[in-house]
């Protein structure tokens, strides 16, 4: 099939200088991806009231543009790797539900390929928090922004209530509370932003920090 082809290339062509094990996995990820893709659209078409539920080929290279961040130096294992791929999954399919009982389908289906595909990285890559990006470092100006796995909820929490101290010195001050569903949505949003012509569309009620969180 043609569209595996090209995303294997683009994908197998970027881990080249990877670790074997690595590589491995990568070149079963396309056809994992597409098992996913065929799930979601079956099992989840646009309705009237969710006629944003639209997705296409386009949603797989957002997926594939996540995954060409990965650097030497922040993937040394396949387990690795496996789980920047369902961060990745996450972040296109799941966010963009509306209901609990649509992103259960969706977490399911990829622990569902996870384990099928991956049993042996599946214990790694299904752990909780997912919790990626290039910010780890962001204290250290000469440090390099490299896309990673940050870890917990509190060290992702250490990094971003600096970043609001350095912010509230030169800006009008925001006194936000850092919970763990706010640092959840920061990291989507700081993803979007880091990514060439990042665009999302948030949604909720009024006060409830679309606009705190995105400035």
């Amino acid at each position: 099939m043609l569209t595996i082809q090209i995303f294997s290339t683009i994908l197998m062509g970027h881990l080249d200088p990877f670790k074997d094990e690595i590589k491995a996995v990568g070149s079963k990820l396309t056809s994992v991806t597409l098992q996913l893709y065929n799930k979601i659209i079956s099992k989840l078409p646009p309705t009237p009231s969710k006629f944003h539920y639209i997705f296409n080929l386009r949603d797989l290279s957002r997926i594939y543009e996540g995954l060409c961040t990965a650097v030497v130096d922040c993937f040394d294992s396949a387990a690795a790797f496996v789980r920047l791929w369902r961060n990745e999954a996450l972040r296109i399919f799941h966010d963009r539900l509306i209901s609990n009982e649509d992103k259960a389908i969706v977490s399911g289906a990829i622990a569902e390929l996870i384990q099928d595909n991956f049993a042996k990285e599946s214990g790694s890559a299904m752990v909780e928090p997912i919790l990626f990006g290039d910010f780890k470092n962001l204290a250290d100006e000469n440090s390099p922004r490299l896309n990673q796995d940050i870890g917990t909820y509190d060290d992702v929490k250490m990094v971003f209530e600096e970043v609001l101290v350095n912010y509230n010195t030169t800006n009008k001050p925001m006194n936000l509370v850092l919970f763990d569903d706010a640092l959840e949505h920061l990291t989507r949003i700081h993803r979007i932003l880091r990514l060439p012509r990042g665009n999302a569309l948030l949604v909720g009620v009024g006060g409830s920090g679309k606009q705190s969180l995105s400035r």
